[in-house]
């Protein structure tokens, strides 16, 4: 396999980081260029069967079209398949009008096989609802998470080379540490309001769809919300923090009823469904405090919600030991 940068071929992955916008992606190319099984993996990943003959891939970085823009990672295999991908770092997604330039380069290929692939960290739920409308004519638009390309790395590395298995496991790594891994926050905990009275139109309180039902919900990925949804969740109402739940798992709804009878009969943008674990309870009274007013949302580490005399103490403790 060659690898392809800029217009120029590339020697190692050390002549292409420094630049940390880009980092992610050059070290992407870099394990694609230098792993046949991860070439493979991918393909089969993304189409849903195998390929032969994946040392013959060309690895492109950084190349610029007149008119399409520059996209950060490609692979081409011969005239079969061409896969264009738009890299983000955190969850953001590709704008349609960023993805249009590069459905229109890809239509400029002779492949037989067309994708385009916007690579963020958002998930799968929110990313499936964010790009459905977009619709790129002979191009099959498509998503994966960095979460899913570290899958697919791992999946790999037992039938490497042993000089490859250290390339394979150090991207791993890097992946890890700047993915902000679940592990590293499974601590914080989002604290929220709980509305005393019942959502528009529907015969059960905010209050009775926690207590009686172990459920919340949110909006995905919209209004500051946070996506992924977090491991821990609070509720706070009447003044006081009530509970804290584990997030046991979520799903993803658009029409209410299908998860509550006693929901209004319409159909919503995309929201997150939470199933929530038994409630922690505090073990004393915990005010607000000034620093939580009315419906704000905030982030605490879950041991200072339960020692700290106030919400807001808590929130300020967070704070402090996360600089």
């Amino acid at each position: 396999m060659k690898l392809i940068c800029s217009g120029r071929a590339v020697g190692t992955v050390f002549d292409l980081l420094g630049d940390k916008e880009n980092d992610m992606t050059f070290s992407l190319g870099w394990v694609l260029a230098n792993s046949e099984h991860l070439v493979g993996a991918l393909l089969k990943d993304l189409t849903g069967r195998s390929w032969d003959a994946v040392g013959s891939s060309l690895v492109k970085l950084q190349t610029g079209r007149v008119d399409h823009g520059i996209t950060d990672v490609e692979i081409e295999l011969r005239e079969d398949i061409a896969i264009v991908f738009e890299a983000k770092r955190g969850a953001s997604l590709p704008s349609e009008i960023q993805l249009g330039k590069y459905a229109a380069a890809l239509t400029k290929t002779s492949a037989s096989q067309r994708l385009l692939v916007a690579l963020t960290n958002a998930t799968p739920a929110y990313a499936a609802s964010a790009l459905a409308s977009f619709n790129f004519r002979g191009i099959l638009l498509m998503h994966r998470s960095w979460r899913e390309i570290k899958a697919i790395v791992e999946s790999v590395i037992p039938f490497e080379t042993n000089a490859n298995k250290l390339w394979l496991r150090a991207f791993v790594a890097y992946l890890n540490g700047v993915l902000q891994m679940e592990t590293r926050f499974s601590n914080w905990t989002y604290v929220v309001s709980l509305g005393q009275g019942n959502p528009e139109g529907w015969s059960i309180s905010w209050i009775d769809i926690v207590e009686r039902r172990n459920r919340y919900f949110f909006p995905v990925g919209a209004g500051g919300w946070p996506d992924p949804p977090p491991n821990y969740i609070a509720f706070r109402f009447a003044g006081r923090l009530q509970s804290i739940h584990h997030v046991e798992g979520y799903e993803v709804f658009t029409e209410p009823r299908s998860l509550f009878p006693e929901a209004s009969d319409e159909t919503w943008d995309p929201m997150y469904c939470l199933r929530l674990g038994p409630p922690i309870r505090p073990p004393k009274e915990i005010r607000n405090g000034p620093r939580v007013n009315q419906a704000a949302r905030t982030w605490c580490m879950i041991d200072t919600l339960l020692t700290s005399d106030t919400i807001s103490d808590a929130l300020s403790e967070s704070e402090r030991r996360s600089g």
